[in-house]
């Protein structure tokens, strides 16, 4: 089957590679000794259970709906999670006792969004934020779990998420994301009294993240970019308003912070250039290691062991699906504590990435993943598919993408950008498309674009684009300011006319997206301007869309004018609608559905 697969790429099946599963969001019990985890390998995300010391994985939960979230309460095994229905993102808390039987329902409101925060100190309370009140505001809650009674202790307007107890309980710590969810003022609410404060007043934009309160009162420490371009490792003490840097890294974000259980070491995941990096800092921020990953690796979260002699994180990167693995600390070594289902064919072997990039229109570096297919060119060059990543505040990272390995097998270079816009370069870069300089993005599209045609290894007439919510907005974007650049187009779920977006997405999102696209009363010319469901007449390359029909951040009804402004011009388009999905798809018969029909459209056009 290798052989045939080798030398003749047309063996290879989307199926095959769609059936590869993940275990992800490991979280490890106040014990020590049960690893819990989201695995889909049952064809949605349910919680599986193991000992962390070795043994079998077992199935938890078998819900109809996908799980979202999970956390163990910090006295016990009880383990709280989340579902929504149908991918509408308003999630539901459930609890099961001791890690065992059946889960319960501990909100029952399937209109209202609930926000998972926090469990208490003495884990018998947890705090969420919720819009009961208002749909367009997320207010804030504590229920105590017992009893499931829930009381209101913050109405504002806008989002905002508890993060964490104070060790007493008297108190949250909030990330109030009022401006936006990368903008964020860091509060304390006191219970008793309902005052709330900015702890850390600042200039400018910044985001608090992994606050943990350390043992000895003397503060907390916390990742933020506050005063830097890149997040660092920061320190607030209890009695300042003020924050210490403790380690910071040239040019590149920390994306995740353990502290260790002796409090004397922390252990960070540090981004470059979307791969990730561990490393243990003491409390002064000296760097006491640096530690391998298991492979180039995206890890998402660090966790250490009770003893503090190992570390647990979810890993994945370009040619290796997510598990969840354990490192020894002292030695480096890693071992591999899930096994999610793999390939059930023999499949060639996968590929990683390079890095390289353009200048675009204003001499901007612009960096874009490359992924180059191992079968030789044809004469022509290999065809193309340009992906670009949703967000827009996102980064391409390396991690693992099943229709990517299909399309590298099938002798397709794939291309992934970073365009501004995309975080992981720094606060400056990640801003110069806001607003209006939505249309410089698109720019960057066409530099990517023009560039990779130049290879002598590609055929410029045959290079597609690729893209899900905003990336979706790119793909439509490229085929109307620049239609003879593209041979075929793909989006899911994307953005047609940002007018129509902001009357729709859910009201819970409206002003976190009025603060990236811009406002409909200062900036309404120019929201039309760069929306391009006006202009669909320009539109060239035949072009597939696939839409989930409960999504809340991208409605249907952006995917549906898309499809009847096509049909109505005679341009050559296809509509894929998929039921009971929401801004993804999250059951496996429907991934199934989804990129059979990718790999079928690929074929019959590129």
């Amino acid at each position: 089957m290798f052989d045939t697969l080798k030398s003749d790429p047309t063996a290879v099946q989307m199926s095959s590679y769609t059936d590869i599963r993940k275990a992800v969001k490991p979280a490890i019990s106040p014990d020590g000794e049960l690893l819990a985890f989201l695995s889909d390998a049952s064809g949605t995300a349910q919680v599986w259970i193991k000992p962390l010391a070795g043994g079998e994985a077992k199935q938890l939960t078998n819900l109809r709906e996908p799980v979202g979230t999970l956390s163990f309460n910090p006295k016990s095994r009880d383990l709280l999670i989340s579902t929504d229905w149908g991918g509408d993102e308003r999630h539901q808390f459930w609890l099961i006792e001791n890690a065992e039987g059946e889960p319960r329902k501990l909100t029952t409101d399937v209109t209202v969004v609930h926000g998972w925060g926090c469990w208490s100190p003495d884990g018998t309370q947890i705090a969420y934020s919720a819009n009961y009140r208002d749909r367009t505001h997320m207010d804030l809650y504590v229920m105590t779990v017992a009893t499931g009674e829930a009381k209101c202790v913050y109405q504002g307007t806008g989002w905002r998420t508890p993060a964490a107890f104070t060790p007493d309980g008297a108190a949250l710590l909030v990330n109030d994301c009022t401006r936006a969810m990368t903008d964020q003022n860091f509060c304390r609410l006191d219970l008793a009294s309902g005052a709330y404060e900015d702890m850390l007043p600042h200039q400018g934009r910044a985001s608090y993240q992994a606050a943990k309160f350390l043992k000895d009162g003397s503060g907390i420490l916390l990742i933020s970019d506050q005063g830097r371009d890149y997040s660092g490792v920061m320190f607030k003490a209890h009695d300042s308003n003020e924050l210490v840097e403790i380690a910071g890294f040239e040019k590149q974000d920390v994306e995740a912070l353990a502290i260790a259980p002796d409090q004397q070491s922390v252990a960070l995941v540090l981004n470059r250039q979307g791969w990730s990096e561990i490393v243990i800092i003491d409390r002064q921020g000296k760097v006491q290691k640096s530690l391998p990953t298991p492979m180039p690796s995206v890890i998402a979260s660090v966790a250490w062991t009770q003893d503090g002699s190992a570390l647990v994180m979810p890993a994945e990167g370009a040619a290796t699906s997510g598990d969840i693995w354990r490192c020894e600390v002292a030695t480096g070594t890693y071992s591999r504590l899930t096994d999610a289902p793999k390939a059930k064919t023999t499949l060639p072997d996968f590929i990683e990435p390079t890095v390289t990039s353009v200048a675009s229109f204003d001499g901007l570096d612009v960096p874009y993943f490359v992924y180059q297919p191992t079968v030789a060119a044809p004469a022509s060059g290999y065809p193309v598919m340009i992906i670009v990543h949703g967000g827009p505040e996102a980064q391409w990272k390396p991690d693992f993408r099943a229709d990517i390995q299909y399309m590298l097998a099938r002798g397709i270079m794939v291309v992934a950008p970073n365009i501004r816009g995309s975080t992981g370069y720094g606060r400056p870069y990640q801003h110069l498309d806001d607003r209006e300089l939505r249309m410089d993005s698109v720019a960057d599209l066409k530099a990517v674009r023009l560039a990779v045609g130049k290879r002598a290894d590609v055929d410029d007439s045959r290079i597609g684009v690729f893209g899900r919510s905003y990336g979706g907005f790119m793909v439509l974007a490229a085929l109307t300011e620049y239609p003879d650049l593209w041979k075929l187009g793909v989006e899911y779920y994307g953005i047609a006319n940002f007018l129509t977006l902001m009357e729709t997405t859910g009201p819970w999102r409206k002003v976190l997206r009025e603060v990236e696209y811009g406002d409909v009363a200062t900036m309404k010319d120019a929201l039309e301007r760069f929306s391009p469901i006006h202009k669909m007449a320009e539109v060239q390359a035949p072009l597939m869309v696939v839409h989930g029909l409960e999504d809340p951040r991208v409605t249907p009804c952006e995917s549906e004018m898309v499809y009847s402004c096509l049909r109505g011009l005679g341009k050559p388009v296809e509509i894929l609608r998929i039921a009971h999905e929401g801004h993804g798809f999250a059951r496996i018969e429907n991934r199934h559905t989804v990129f059979d029909a990718l790999g079928r459209f690929i074929d019959e056009n590129l």
